[in-house]
């Protein structure tokens, strides 16, 4: 809700710019609604496979975190914490899918 509803802020807290009327709307696009709309539709649907999805992207993202503390030298502890949060996030969700629907989604692959 931060990213929709305070642009400004958010880009403060992630250390990006929000200057431009674009910028913002990015921000309310990309870090608000989209993580609005992704976070609510399993407590909406309690359907585990989008709980599985929602904690495979939070996965991805601290993969893709990983790397770039890695390859792009960003070794600083808000990237740590930001790891940490992502990851956490992953684990709980990835957790409450039921383990036939992660054996099920794995095998369909």
């Amino acid at each position: 809700c931060l990213g929709l509803f305070f642009p400004a802020r958010a880009a403060s807290f992630t250390g990006l710019a929000a200057t431009t009327v674009p910028g913002r709307s990015e921000f309310r696009a990309t870090f608000g609604g989209l993580f609005v709309c992704a976070g609510a539709l399993p407590l909406i649907t309690m359907d585990p496979a989008m709980f599985l999805l929602l904690g495979v992207s939070w996965a991805g993202a601290a993969f893709g975190r990983t790397v770039s503390i890695l390859i792009d030298d960003a070794n600083s502890v808000k990237n740590w914490i930001a790891v940490l949060f992502e990851a956490t996030f992953a684990l709980v969700l990835i957790a409450g899918a039921p383990y036939e629907t992660l054996i099920a989604a794995i095998l369909q692959h």
